[in-house]
């Protein structure tokens, strides 16, 4: 059994943030000698999924729905979701990629003004957006 200290170094994490676990019931010590909680390799084995789970953008709602997943299909239905949100930000990512790319192909002083590329796209979005 390890104490928090222990788990925080090995995990990476603060003591902090294990309480904070604990106090969403999230990952909860095993046990507690002289009034200092124990953990169990299990346990710490719980922590690091948590953290990877934040690593691939859950919020820890998401993760309390994880961990308290009856079936597949439940903890699945959270990890498509974060996945759609994952795509969304990937072509966003993209399009603002394409924009700052556009803009350094422009040759003159200021791509508001001269550049036929960035006016280009302010067109098609003045157009859209009288659509």
């Amino acid at each position: 059994m390890l104490t928090i200290g222990e788990v925080a170094d090995s995990v990476g994490a603060a003591t902090s943030t294990l309480r904070y676990y604990e106090r969403r019931r999230l990952a909860v010590a095993d046990t507690r000698v002289s009034g200092q909680r124990r953990y169990s390799a299990s346990t710490v084995r719980r922590v690091v999924f948590i953290q990877m789970l934040q690593d691939a953008g859950l919020s820890l709602d998401d993760i309390e729905g994880v961990l308290a997943a009856n079936d597949n299909a439940a903890w699945k239905g959270i990890a498509r979701q974060r996945l759609a949100q994952l795509d969304e930000k990937i072509a966003q990512l993209q399009r603002a990629r394409g924009l700052l790319d556009g803009a350094l192909l422009c040759r003159f002083a200021h791509p508001l003004d001269e550049c036929k590329i960035m006016n280009a796209e302010i067109d098609r979005r003045l157009e859209v957006a009288h659509d």
